[in-house]
């Protein structure tokens, strides 16, 4: 497997922990591209997962703007039933133009979504739908009441492109 489809954007926007390259061991996060390719491999290694009696939540990050082609749409159908969720995450353009992108990923989760530059909201959306899915709370800065992380923080690993 390789790197370059997203994960420590992902691990960042979530407050997870970027585990790098897919080993085969249990993550709670599998990060691959929207792409024939990259769904294989995903597919693949949520089976070794199954296998172990885990089953990740799939976390799809969008090669372009203009989203899952009909192909991938239908490969993301056919993961959901080995996963815990399968989460697409839009494209962001601006973070082509950022030096460090990292930095505007960094606080998606503990700032309203109001208050968000429009390009950033979609993938905040679907950031906090990804943690959710997790099953870990959103950062105390987002909610009303502050309360400790009932679950230790996400492991995430990456699919090949």
């Amino acid at each position: 497997m390789a790197g370059g489809v997203g994960t420590t954007t992902v691990a960042s926007a979530i407050a997870g922990l970027d585990r790098g390259v897919f080993t085969g061991r249990p993550v709670d996060v599998l990060v691959c591209r929207a792409t024939g390719d990259s769904l294989v491999r995903a597919s693949r290694a949520t089976h070794v997962l199954a296998i172990a009696g885990h089953q990740p939540v799939v976390a799809v990050t969008a090669a372009d703007a203009s989203g899952p082609t009909r192909p991938v749409t239908a490969r993301l159908r056919l993961l959901e039933p080995h996963t815990s969720a399968v989460v697409v995450l839009p494209f962001v353009r601006r973070w082509r133009e950022l030096a460090v992108p990292l930095d505007d990923v960094r606080d998606l989760l503990t700032r309203p979504l109001t208050e968000l530059p429009r390009q950033l909201r979609r993938y905040a959306t679907a950031a906090r739908e990804l943690r959710a899915a997790v099953g870990a709370p959103l950062p105390a800065s987002t909610r009303r009441t502050a309360a400790p992380l009932a679950r230790p923080v996400p492991t995430i690993g990456r699919t090949a492109r």
